[in-house]
């Protein structure tokens, strides 16, 4: 099995999970997570929301970024009740 089987994506996407982690890192020697919880869940939710906005813009249309193809879009939205 190749590793390019096994990671997938451009090893551009690969690049925030050190930072993140050394984020981590950082906010557990603060503390953070037991003396300023509010602090801390925001600062998570913005880092979620900075590692998927990185990887959507990094990735063009016509690139696999999961194991299974993504369906295109339909035309008329269903309430996704339909199954």
């Amino acid at each position: 099995m190749k590793l390019r089987g096994v990671f997938l994506g451009k090893p551009i996407h690969w690049l925030p999970w050190p930072i993140v982690a050394g984020l981590f890192i950082g906010m557990d020697a603060l503390h953070l997570h037991v003396t300023r919880f509010n602090v801390f869940a925001f600062v998570l939710l913005g880092i979620a929301a900075a590692v998927v906005a990185y990887v959507v813009l990094t990735t063009g249309r016509d690139e696999q970024v999961t194991r299974e193809p993504i369906p295109p879009d339909r035309e008329s939205a269903g309430t996704g009740r339909e199954h």
